[in-house]
């Protein structure tokens, strides 16, 4: 909430500041919800369930995003950009993020089935471990920026907490006794370098099929 109001101070309402405002209110909709009755809902196919309703919830992320930052700025939406130009644009950006979006939430599954994360360990893992992916190294480069990371989690928190928070008590870990080490260093080593390999794949696909620039 800091950098959010740190980033709205130094940048004003931007198409960037507009972004992480509905983002933001989508976030704290989907709390209210989970906390009125999410909690209370009995959960059958947990995978199926995380894996889709994190998908899901990132395609709205994706949305939000195409007025200031999509997958490509040749997506860019403006106030001069035609509806079908918008609509064509915004297809291109989710169907070729879709599928990069279904294999990070596969891992993430994977871990949580593995080991056991609190709502608060799960909440700042996943969260910078994305984080980390998204930045594609920036945060490496500028380790100074970091104070503004939360910043950027916002978008996975909203993506991924309250689907946890409705399947963690549907969830059999593997294992009664973690690893804490691995518990830890796997979402901030593993989710990165999941982005930098989808990332490549998406630019070399789009391109190929002439959806963005080379």
């Amino acid at each position: 909430m800091v950098s959010l109001v740190l980033a709205l101070l130094h940048d004003g309402l931007s198409r960037d500041s507009v972004t992480r405002l509905l983002i933001l209110a989508y976030f704290l909709l989907s709390l209210w919800w989970f906390y009125k009755k999410g909690q209370f809902i009995e959960v059958k196919n947990p995978k199926r369930t995380f894996i889709l309703w994190c998908t899901i919830n990132a395609m709205v992320v994706e949305i939000f995003h195409m007025i200031s930052r999509p997958l490509h700025e040749s997506l860019l939406i403006t106030f001069t950009t035609s509806f079908l130009q918008a609509l064509k644009n915004t297809s291109i950006d989710l169907i070729l993020t879709f599928p990069a979006y279904l294999l990070i939430f596969w891992v993430i599954w994977h871990l949580i089935k593995r080991y056991h994360f609190s709502p608060f360990s799960f909440f700042f893992l996943m969260g910078l471990g994305q984080a980390l992916g998204d930045g594609n190294g920036f945060f490496l480069v500028n380790p100074g920026a970091l104070i503004f990371i939360p910043y950027v989690m916002l978008n996975y928190w909203t993506m991924n907490f309250v689907p946890y928070l409705v399947v963690k008590n549907n969830i059999r870990s593997a294992f009664s006794k973690d690893s804490k080490f691995l518990k830890v260093i796997l979402p901030i080593v593993l989710l990165p370098v999941i982005y930098l390999v989808s990332g490549a794949i998406i630019f070399t696909v789009g391109a190929a099929l002439g959806w963005i620039p080379k």
